[in-house]
Formats: structure tokens, C-alpha cells, sequence
């Protein structure tokens, strides 16, 4: 009878080393899928998170952008200047007494109309003026045609 076990041990023994193999191969493969599976779990909500600092920074830094302006406005008189200087800049558009001279001055400078910076230096003191960097923020991204930062989906 050992003949037999032997016999029969030699033919089932491959066949025993090739299912086995295969089952080996067939779960290294399984822990692989889920070790790239949970990598791009992680990874996911690692960019969510950035995104969310991000915003969360960029929300501090016009707060404190905002408050250093108001500080450093109370040790100056040349904000004031500039401020007067351009508000009667714009003011003047409308007085109809003054239009003429003001299109013969944006033309005589090469423009047809106000440029583009004499709205940002407008935008930018009420920015200054009031500390309203968000404002100042939301207006750009409105200006620039483009989405609010933070509501762009991840791909």
C-alpha cells in the first residue's frame, strides 16, 4: 500500500503545488487592489483637505490683510490724499460740466474711457477704506469670469 500513496502523491502533488499557487497569486493580487484602493482613499481626502486649509488661510490672511490696513491708516495723511484725488477723479464723470474733459482725457492718453486700473485704484480704496478685502476678492473672481475658490470639483 505505500507503493499506492506513493503513486498517487506523485500525480496529485503538481496539481496540489499549481492550486496553490494560483490561490497565493489570486490573494497577493486581492491585498494589492486594496492597498491601491485605500492609497487613493487617502489620497482624496489628503487634496480635500488641503483645499480646505487653503481656504481656510486665504480667509485669515484678508482678515488680517483688512486690520493691518485700518492700523496703518491711522499713522498716515497720504491714504487720505490719495483717496480725495481719485474719488474726485471719478465724482467728476458725472458732473456734465466736466465729461468732456474727462473722455478728452482718457483719449488724449490713448484710452476710450476709463481704463481698467482707474476701476481697481475705485475698488481698491473702498478696499482699503473699509476693509473689505472679500469684497475686493469676490468682485476679481466676478471680473475674471471664473469660479469661487473652494467650488471647484476634484477630478
Amino acid at each position: 500500500m505505500g507503493w499506492l500513496s506513493s503513486l498517487f502523491s506523485f500525480l496529485t502533488n503538481p496539481i496540489a503545488d499549481l492550486t496553490g499557487g494560483y490561490r497565493e497569486r489570486k490573494k497577493v493580487a486581492a491585498e494589492m487592489a486594496a492597498d491601491i484602493a485605500r492609497a487613493k482613499g487617502n489620497l482624496k481626502i489628503a487634496q480635500f483637505n488641503a483645499k480646505a486649509d487653503r481656504a481656510r488661510r486665504s480667509e485669515n490672511n484678508d482678515a488680517d490683510y483688512d486690520q493691518t490696513v485700518l492700523n496703518n491708516r491711522r499713522d498716515t495723511y497720504i491714504d487720505e490724499f490719495i483717496i480725495i484725488v481719485f474719488v474726485g477723479l471719478f465724482l467728476a464723470h458725472f458732473v456734465p460740466e466736466l465729461q468732456p474733459y474727462m473722455a478728452n482725457g482718457w483719449l488724449a492718453m490713448g484710452y476710450d474711457g476709463a481704463p481698467w486700473y482707474f476701476e481697481f485704484v475705485i475698488v481698491g480704496i473702498c478696499v482699503s477704506t473699509l476693509g473689505l478685502m472679500r469684497l475686493f476678492r469676490a468682485f476679481w473672481q466676478v471680473k475674471q469670469g471664473s469660479k469661487p475658490r473652494g467650488n471647484n470639483e476634484t477630478q
